[in-house]
């Protein structure tokens, strides 16, 4: 018969854990998929051969004490298996959050996701716009990392929409781990402008636009890329596109400038590309998450 629970000291089982840990990392697993399988090697050596469940109602104790060990020699952060961070502007600090990947009908509280004191989510919860800011943000940011693997058929049949949408997915990525990680801010102005850049084009392409067309065409006129969406699509929001557009810096011009954007300008420009890259996104896959809210909010930001 397994050991109990209450046969092993959590050292003993903290040093069993983090010995299976190594030997799987040598072995070139990753550490999210660690994560799954520590618990279950460590369970197997104690003698708990087959028939323990692993997740959800039913783990026993000696399981539960097996994941918080392996848990407490990581981060959170590492072994978070969301797709795609996105940054929110409070005043003016930039805080993370990453939405879960959920499969089905879940409910979840997106405030536990974000990575805002407990005094800060108290203070914001009595601040409507605060609030409405932050759900359109999160909305957005989980619209991107549903949607681009969720591409409608027709569009994930072409390279260069599939392509342009993950490279602005990329870039975006970078520019809330620029703005959230502790680095100079003004590095995240080129990221943010290249990803709603690429996006729209995502979005040109995937209504037929070529690489060289869109080149000859356009350039850098976000503007008329924009234009040519709304046209083909009839819920795109170009109005407030353009309007995110157009607080924009012009990205050559930004790139050889001494003078760039201060920060609440690049954390507002941060967010605006987060919006434009979802609303791209809504355009070319099923994906609209606003849509299982009920009831479903008007969106607030950007206004």
């Amino acid at each position: 018969m397994p050991n109990s629970g209450d046969d092993i000291h959590d050292e003993d089982l903290l040093y069993m854990v983090a010995q299976t840990d190594r030997k799987l990392f040598e072995e070139g697993m990753n550490v999210k998929t660690r994560a799954y399988e520590v618990p279950s090697q460590v369970m197997k050596d104690l003698g708990y051969r087959s028939g323990f469940v692993i997740a959800g109602v039913g783990t026993s104790e000696i399981f539960q004490r097996i994941e918080s060990a392996f848990n407490s020699i990581y981060r959170k952060r590492d072994l978070a298996m969301g797709g795609h961070i996105g940054m929110f502007m409070y005043r003016d600090i930039f805080a993370r959050f990453s939405p879960p990947m959920v499969f089905g009908q879940v409910k979840y509280n997106p405030w536990e996701f974000v990575d805002l004191t407990r005094v800060q989510l108290r203070i914001i919860q009595t601040e409507p716009d605060e609030m409405k800011t932050f759900i359109d943000q999160f909305v957005d940011v989980s619209d991107i990392q549903d949607g681009i693997s969720r591409l409608n058929k027709q569009v994930a049949a072409i390279e260069l929409a599939v392509r342009y949408i993950d490279l602005a997915r990329l870039h975006l990525h970078a520019a809330s781990a620029i703005l959230t990680g502790g680095y100079d801010y003004r590095g995240a102005v080129q990221s943010a402008l290249l990803a709603s850049e690429l996006a729209l084009k995502a979005g040109a392409a995937a209504h037929g636009k070529t690489e060289d067309g869109m080149r000859t065409e356009y350039s850098h006129r976000t503007d008329k890329i924009a234009d040519f969406i709304g046209e083909k699509c009839p819920s795109f929001e170009v109005a407030r596109v353009k309007r995110v557009l157009a607080a924009q810096p012009q990205y050559v011009v930004n790139r050889y400038s001494k003078e760039q954007p201060g920060k609440r300008e690049v954390g507002l420009m941060t967010m605006g590309a987060q919006f434009l890259v979802a609303e791209v996104v809504r355009q070319i896959s099923d994906t609209d998450n606003r849509k299982k809210i009920d009831p479903t909010p008007s969106r607030f930001y950007p206004a």
